[in-house]
């Protein structure tokens, strides 16, 4: 029996969507990725704010604690895309805790930006050490079901 976490980060509740409809089908924990100081409400102001962090490569202090994650088989990690990347709060994620030995299952929200242009700015964030293990765009709890089945998680 495997164990499994969900961690994600979401402004709009599309990734939280995406999180837990994952978790409807994994049954993992889930944790929702807050920043120690909020983004403004608002697409158009947290977008402004996202983007100007990407430029500065801006640490983002996180206000979630977060578990030991060695009890966990396989991290489910959540994201907006911003800028075709990752948000900036994820490279203080993989860098405050030790995922050493974990699988890593990434997931993103996005419009139009495929999954795969966000794997770059993922790999970085994420280190050397860590396993990620395909990973998928969401579209709708259909395609979720469908990808946890194919790839044994449910």
């Amino acid at each position: 029996m495997t164990k499994s976490l969900i961690i994600y980060f979401s402004l709009s509740g599309t990734t939280k969507t995406a999180a837990e409809t994952i978790q409807k089908y994994t049954h993992s924990d889930i944790i929702r990725l807050e920043p120690k100081t909020p983004y403004p409400a608002g697409y158009d102001k947290y977008s402004k704010v996202g983007m100007q962090q990407m430029r500065d490569k801006a640490d983002v202090a996180i206000k979630t604690a977060i578990p030991d994650l060695h009890q966990y088989d396989y991290i489910f990690v959540g994201y907006p895309t911003w800028d075709g990347q990752v948000p900036r709060i994820f490279n203080t994620l993989f860098m405050e805790n030790d995922f050493s030995g974990n699988r890593v299952v990434p997931f993103s929200t996005s419009v139009s930006t495929p999954f795969e242009d966000t794997l770059g700015s993922l790999k970085a964030a994420v280190g050397d050490g860590v396993a990620i293990v395909g990973g998928f765009r969401y579209s709708g709890e259909a395609q979720v079901r469908d990808y946890l089945k194919d790839n044994n998680f449910k």
